[in-house]
């Protein structure tokens, strides 16, 4: 299920887009949406933008790595 959180204010330094989450994923943008979409990540909204936490990428891609 999808988890998302909608933002009344942003700072742009704690949140990446999907296109810089799926770079640091080293995966692409379409795997990032379906991720999304299956609730294995937050989905942050302002206005039009779809945002996701840095620090939840990074956990992550911790998490994946020690696989």
């Amino acid at each position: 299920m999808r988890k998302i959180q909608k933002l009344k204010t942003v700072d742009a330094s704690g949140y990446l887009s999907i296109d810089e989450a799926a770079d640091a994923l080293n995966i692409k943008p379409t795997a990032l949406r379906n991720y999304l979409c299956d609730g294995k990540l937050t989905t942050y909204k302002f206005k039009t933008l779809t945002l996701i936490d840095a620090d939840e990428v990074k956990a992550w891609k911790e998490q994946r790595s020690k696989r």
